[in-house]
């Protein structure tokens, strides 16, 4: 087997990096969309320095990867990456995880907490995060349905005053607002400045303004929206054409009106009507307005019928490496 080779990643890593996520199983992989401008973007986030990222290769295969990403509200630094199925039980997962508190470590001379996401099966990852002090504080439900095993979503009609357009461009500052207003209060969505959003939601490359919806009002102003991204953790064939709904929102003042059915109708109509095959969303289990219940109870969503994996959201002030583990160093061999 190669030596390998630890030391901080660089954009002309992007099809490596792209190589070892496709390697991970779809319900561990800690990204949605296999995307190289999404490698970069990340790399190239503000906030975010040269040393935030460590690659582990083994020749000029990438095997293993952590990149520190600090929120968007500075209170928490996240640890993206993960480990080729092929070189697990090495400990490599574990080296990569403290190499990340030690890095967040050196990001502020005060104690930060850290941020990991875990697929809630995934019982060797759990108890990795477990032992460095981490802890679950947050639920998500990853869901995937196939289209041709659900049935059209029936459109219920639109209250009066109110018009369903497409996303466009001209409306990209109105649907930030409507969107800030309407995930005010939930977890880091309720606050996206001008330059997270043009960068993470309507300007990132996985983003799909033709399966992107809003409601407006009698007076232009948005009422509800509904933003789709393509996505690529199928369960089912790669390659294939499957779309995600990140984002469904409407405003309080707007609200009772089933503006979401009127959004979730049409993104399924266009969906089938270009030849989509899967469509997934994710939904916080904490969620104030109950949106998994309602999925469920449009048809959108059934435990019976559809993949769901449930990602759970470990953080806290690390412990620290246990005992003797070595932390890799930029240049540094295994």
């Amino acid at each position: 087997m190669p030596e390998l080779t630890w030391r901080t990643l660089r954009a002309a890593d992007a099809l490596a990096w792209a190589a070892l996520m496709r390697a991970i199983p779809h319900r561990d992989r800690p990204v949605d969309h296999v995307e190289t401008a999404e490698f970069v973007r990340n790399l190239t986030a503000p906030g975010v320095d040269e040393a935030d990222s460590m690659g582990v290769f083994a020749g000029p295969e990438l095997v293993g990867c952590s990149i520190v990403l600090p929120t968007a509200d500075g209170n928490r630094c996240d640890v993206e990456g993960g480990v080729h199925p092929g070189h697990r039980g090495q400990g490599l997962g574990g080296r990569l995880l403290d190499w990340a508190v030690a890095r967040v470590a050196q990001r502020s001379p005060q104690p930060q907490r850290v941020g990991v996401w875990c697929a809630e099966h995934n019982d060797a990852h759990r108890k990795l995060l477990a032992r460095r002090g981490l802890r679950p504080s947050l639920h998500y439900h990853e869901v995937y349905s196939r289209l041709e095993t659900v049935a059209p979503l029936p459109a219920p009609s639109l209250p009066g005053g109110l018009e369903l357009r497409h996303y466009t461009t001209d409306l990209d500052e109105a649907v930030r607002a409507a969107h800030n207003d309407a995930f005010s209060g939930q977890h880091e969505d309720g606050h996206v400045d001008r330059e997270r959003w043009r960068r993470d939601f309507t300007g990132c490359a996985s983003f799909l303004p033709e399966l992107s919806f809003v409601v407006l009002d009698a007076r232009g102003v948005v009422a509800a929206h509904l933003l789709s991204y393509a996505h690529d953790a199928s369960p089912h064939t790669t390659g294939q054409r499957d779309l995600k709904v990140e984002y469904i929102g409407t405003r309080p003042g707007f609200r009772g009106r089933f503006l979401d059915r009127v959004l979730l109708a049409e993104n399924d109509r266009v969906a089938r009507e270009r030849g989509y095959v899967g469509m997934a969303f994710s939904v916080d289990s904490a969620n104030p307005t109950g949106a998994l219940r309602v999925f469920e109870r449009i048809g959108v969503y059934d435990p019976e019928r559809d993949d769901c994996t449930t990602w759970v959201l470990h953080e806290g002030v690390p412990l620290g490496p246990e005992p003797g583990a070595a932390v890799a160093a930029e240049g540094g061999r295994a």
